[in-house]
């Protein structure tokens, strides 16, 4: 694969680095036309724009470090603040935390300027939707986020130090790469063709989505997997997420009466 682009000495421009611009660049302009169709206040975007952007970079930051600890303090220790914030050479973010960041600061922002929230989220979400195919590209051209060993007639083979299998591997960033622009097209059409009934249905359903299709992957992502207590991090973080979103797309849709039925029944018989 291509991890360096251009290389002018000892100063080289990463593959990564070039299309995770792009797809900032590709989220920007997505959400530039969003709020100008959803009739949006533009001075609302242009005031919050960079400072979203920075929540955005240190809370995915922040999560990176949080689950790789014990490498960032590895010995040397001295010289763990320098790889706290060594971005460039490790490439460290947390794509959770940098959605969870983005959106923490966005409902804030709008709930305080009184601004539609949940119309925001359903725009910034459309518009990070619009970036990440870049950075699953991005990833396959670095050799990361690699699969595991596959006798299937589209495994790939890695030419990388980085990617130790010799043999055809899952091509999981290319796995991701599809299902993310599947997941932005449907949900794009949807938001401008056929809206849904409530503001913010469209962020429940692409973190619904997005998670189970990511939650499926790492079944067969054979890069190592960041632990706590022998269980895969990752698999808690994306069932809370799925679950919190789900849960509340449920009760908007008045799908979850049951419950309160069987609450209110049981709570007659007790009294």
């Amino acid at each position: 694969m291509y991890p360096v682009l251009f290389e002018f000495g000892s100063i080289f421009v990463s593959s990564v680095w070039i299309l995770v611009s792009l797809g900032f660049l590709a989220s920007g302009i997505m959400l530039v036309r969003l709020t100008e169709m959803k009739s949006m206040k533009m001075a609302f975007l242009v005031k919050n724009f960079f400072t979203i952007l920075i929540w955005g970079i240190i809370s995915g930051r922040v999560l990176y470090i949080l689950m790789n600890i014990h490498d960032i303090f590895a010995n040397p220790v001295w010289s763990a603040p320098a790889r706290m914030v060594g971005i460039w050479g490790d490439r460290g973010f947390e794509f959770w935390g940098v959605v969870i960041g983005i959106f923490v600061y966005l409902y804030l922002a709008a709930k305080k300027a009184g601004e539609n929230t949940w119309r925001w989220l359903d725009i910034m979400t459309i518009s990070i939707l619009a970036g990440i195919p870049f950075g699953h590209f991005g990833a396959l051209l670095d050799g990361i986020n690699f699969g595991s060993e596959t006798d299937l007639p589209w495994g790939i083979i890695f030419e990388t130090s980085s990617v130790p299998y010799t043999v055809p591997i899952h091509p999981t960033q290319i796995y991701a790469l599809v299902y993310s622009i599947i997941i932005f097209g449907v949900l794009t059409y949807i938001f401008i063709k056929k809206p849904l009934k409530h503001d913010g249905d469209i962020a429940l359903l692409a973190t619904i989505s997005y998670g189970i299709m990511r939650f499926a992957e790492e079944f067969v992502r054979g890069d190592e997997a960041i632990t706590l207590f022998n269980i895969n991090i990752t698999y808690p973080i994306i069932i809370i997420v799925v679950a919190i979103a789900g849960i509340s797309l449920a009760i908007r849709y008045n799908r979850l009466t049951f419950l309160t039925k069987y609450y209110h029944e049981h709570h007659s018989k007790t009294h």
